[in-house]
């Protein structure tokens, strides 16, 4: 995996240890958490690893505790926007497919929480995006 050099992107819904795990054994240079539904306090263990973060949809649902707590926490230069695509839909289009053109409703929950703009969050997730996939 590491004789490529290329970013690895992990699925992370509901596999936080073998997540952890993984990484910790193969220690890829450049890692994006997708469909992060781990905890705030997870990020402790692994942020320090190199870990970027993506939240989508999700952090608009009214119960999402953890999603929220993340959006919170993670740095900045740590956070992507992601959809999920079909799943995962952000209110107000929830249990409907999803698509590119939602990422604007978690930016925009994650701007309020932040106390940012959506644009804000948008631009710095964007260039965070290049960064990680060195484009």
């Amino acid at each position: 995996m590491n004789d490529l050099d290329a970013p690895v992107v992990i699925h992370d819904r509901e596999a936080h240890k073998d997540t952890l795990d993984y990484i910790k054994k193969y220690k890829p240079k450049s890692v994006l958490l997708h469909c992060y539904s781990g905890s705030a306090e997870f990020l402790k263990e692994i942020l320090p690893l190199g870990c970027y973060i993506s939240l989508g949809g999700p952090v608009t649902f009214k119960n999402a505790r953890h999603a929220v707590e993340v959006a919170q926490a993670v740095p900045l230069d740590r956070l992507l926007l992601e959809t999920d695509a079909p799943y995962l839909a952000p209110v107000p289009f929830r249990g409907k497919r999803n698509q590119s053109d939602f990422i604007s409703y978690a930016a925009k929950k994650i701007a309020e929480l932040r106390g940012m703009t959506a644009q804000e969050i948008l631009d710095i997730t964007c260039e965070n995006a290049k960064r990680f996939y060195r484009i």
